[in-house]
């Protein structure tokens, strides 16, 4: 029998355990420093994230600090000021590689930029668990770095979520366009191109332009595109910031119900406004389940466990008929929408 964990909805601030936040300056080194090898400690977990005043990756932080609390072993998170911080992120990582810690877990700022820092941990035989944006794992094998698992979603997957919730919105053969992120990131790439691959031959794709995951990025070109092409029938976004943008553009052209939105992430926000009838659907992440289960990885593979190489996170399509019971639950999985554990 499979095994399944069902996840609690995360506490007040008040009541879960403090992100230890580090005060790290200088500049990264050509160099990257040593590791400390035999003295790590498995009570200690370093996550090294993207901006935490990203929703997403907030969400991210909480379910790894509650599943460390709930374990008993000590989380020291470090952030990126911004999704372009590479090399802030990445000095960030350089000054935990000597304090002993027993697992690390990156979300990197890029498939590179954390690399060299990742090296001297690699060299101590310190577990790695690559979170959300896939590490290159090519390069990573050029550098000597071995990746001991990856958590995250299969972003050509959440891509085609998007193009079946599409489909389900607008007539067949409608005009539709994509609002995407940063044109070279590759979970926007990935996921922009599984929406395409869902929807071809049945939906029109009339255009693709990138708003850099920016919500007033977002709003203005689909506010562009809306006067342009009054005949759009829908918008898909990689981003639920951006489809919050996209929804007030299309509120203020009057074409509210009669154009789609349709966003990965399911933040807060979007589950709010699909249940105050605003964007139909939403593809909802559980960022909160990926830190959950980057902690549970840890912990297994600082006990000597063989885990599994890769551990996809689910999607779910949220609409009008299950977009309250996502909201209660947020940031976790609504009832009934069991995750396998796959590290017990």
């Amino acid at each position: 029998m499979t095994r399944t964990t069902r996840i609690g909805a995360v506490a007040t601030a008040a009541a879960t355990a403090t992100i230890l936040a580090l005060a790290l300056a200088g500049c990264s080194d050509s160099a990257a420093p040593a590791a400390s090898g035999g003295g790590a400690s498995k009570s200690k977990i370093a996550l090294v994230i993207k901006p935490l005043d990203n929703t997403y990756f907030g969400a991210m932080a909480e379910g790894a600090q509650a599943e460390a609390k709930k374990a008993g072993v000590d989380l020291t998170v470090v952030a990126a000021e911004n999704v372009t911080d590479d090399s802030g992120q990445a000095t960030k990582l350089n000054a935990l590689v000597t304090a002993g810690y027993g697992c690390y877990i990156v979300n990197p700022t890029s498939q590179t930029n954390l690399l060299t820092g990742l090296v001297p941990v690699s060299q101590a035989g310190t577990p790695i668990v690559n979170l959300d944006l896939p590490i290159d794992l090519s390069a990573a094998k050029d550098a000597g770095v071995k990746v001991t698992t990856y958590v995250g979603t299969n972003n050509e997957t959440a891509g085609a979520a998007g193009g079946k919730a599409m489909l389900s919105l607008v007539d067949q053969g409608s005009q539709v366009a994509l609002i995407g992120g940063l044109a070279a990131d590759p979970g926007n790439i990935a996921r922009l191109a599984g929406f395409e691959k869902e929807v071809k031959g049945k939906l029109d794709v009339t255009q693709t332009v990138a708003a850099d995951f920016d919500k007033a990025k977002a709003k203005s070109a689909a506010a562009t595109i809306l006067i342009a092409n009054p005949d759009i029938k829908g918008f898909f976004t990689p981003s639920g910031d951006m489809a919050m943008g996209i929804q007030q553009a299309v509120e203020e052209a009057g074409k509210k119900g009669k154009v789609a939105v349709v966003g990965i992430d399911g933040t807060q926000d979007q589950l709010k406004d699909i249940v105050a009838g605003g964007q139909p659907a939403a593809i909802e992440q559980f960022p909160y389940l990926m830190g959950v289960q980057s902690v549970q990885a840890c912990i297994a593979a600082m006990d000597g466990k063989d885990i599994p190489s890769n551990v996809e996170t689910p999607v779910l399509i949220v609409d009008s008929k299950n977009a309250q019971a996502a909201l209660d639950a947020f940031p976790a999985p609504p009832e009934g929408f069991e995750v396998p554990n796959p590290f017990k």
